[in-house]
């Protein structure tokens, strides 16, 4: 099947956005793939063009996470895209979900993939068509366990350190502003990482606790982040994606782990998560899940 997927990369991480790893996904699930689109804040910087040009596509799938930037648009108006059946993934539809649906109402979709639990019936009965509950997952050969890096804390954030997540995280080692194998790195260096979610983002599991898992790290999350996560999370790892609820239970953790954890059970419960992901949360498992659905749908 030759699937054509749109979606916008990252200057910072040019081949690690979410449609780039989906792209990958339906690549490693023995389908041909082409990523298009352009960069974010260079809308003249497209990938793919030469690619979609004078290929029959048996599927589009569109992502959006709602920036406000357009570019794929015009795209549908090249003849040999105007009968292909085309799927709508907004994966991280939250904070304005008015905006949210004027974007997904510009072109007409044959079905919808909402991030949100909380959105997904509201986008099939708004639209009138099919919508399936896909979150964000991970990508084995971008997120894993790197042997070669010790773990050097127990627990830590990476991330913007937003005022919210200051008053629970207090003194927890935070790392800003990193990218590429960089985040991979800073990542791998953890035991713990510390999960804080913003509020409008209830119903959403974003990128990055997908992504720690896949690295080997454990999670701490706050209670709604945990709540989110804890349906993907089987009951034999509750070791390795723990919750609080207040911010002293932030520093009761890091006090108990001060001076007494073991290092190799920790260790450990990072490696069977990731195994977990892998091997069930990875882009390649959510492109066949698009697939089988679609089939089900008959959209294809």
């Amino acid at each position: 099947m030759k699937i054509l997927v749109t979606g916008r990369a990252i200057p910072t991480q040019p081949d690690r956005c979410t449609g780039q790893q989906l792209a990958e996904g339906f690549r490693q699930a023995g389908h041909e793939c082409v990523f298009y689109g352009c960069f974010y804040g260079e809308p003249s910087n497209f990938l793919g063009v030469k690619e979609v040009q004078g290929t029959d596509f048996d599927l589009v799938v569109v992502t959006e996470m709602n920036d406000g930037m357009w570019g794929y648009e015009a795209l549908f108006s090249y003849h040999r895209l105007k009968d292909v059946p085309r799927l709508y993934w907004d994966f991280d539809v939250s904070y304005h979900s008015d905006v949210s649906f004027r974007r997904a109402s510009k072109i007409a979709y044959d079905g919808y993939l909402v991030g949100n639990r909380f959105f997904v019936d509201e986008f099939a009965k708004k639209f009138g068509k099919p919508s399936l509950f896909l979150p964000y997952a991970c990508s084995p050969q971008i997120h894993r366990r790197k042997p070669e890096i010790l773990k050097q804390s127990v627990l830590g954030f990476i991330g913007s350190m937003t005022p919210e997540r200051k008053a629970l995280l207090g003194e927890v080692r935070c790392v800003e502003g990193v990218f590429g194998e960089a985040l991979i790195d800073a990542t791998n260096e953890l035991f713990f990482m510390a999960h804080v979610n913003q509020d409008a983002c209830k119903g959403l599991v974003p990128g990055r606790p997908w992504e720690t898992a896949g690295c080997g790290t454990n999670l701490l999350m706050d209670r709604a982040s945990y709540e989110d996560f804890k349906p993907f999370i089987p009951d034999d790892l509750d070791d390795a994606v723990l919750c609080f609820d207040e911010a002293h239970e932030v520093r009761a953790f890091m006090d108990k782990y001060a001076f007494n954890y073991n290092h190799l059970e920790l260790e450990q419960s990072g490696q069977r998560l990731m195994k977990h992901m892998h091997a069930n949360h990875s882009y390649k498992a959510r492109a066949e899940s698009i697939l089988t659905w679609v089939k089900e749908q008959k959209i294809l």
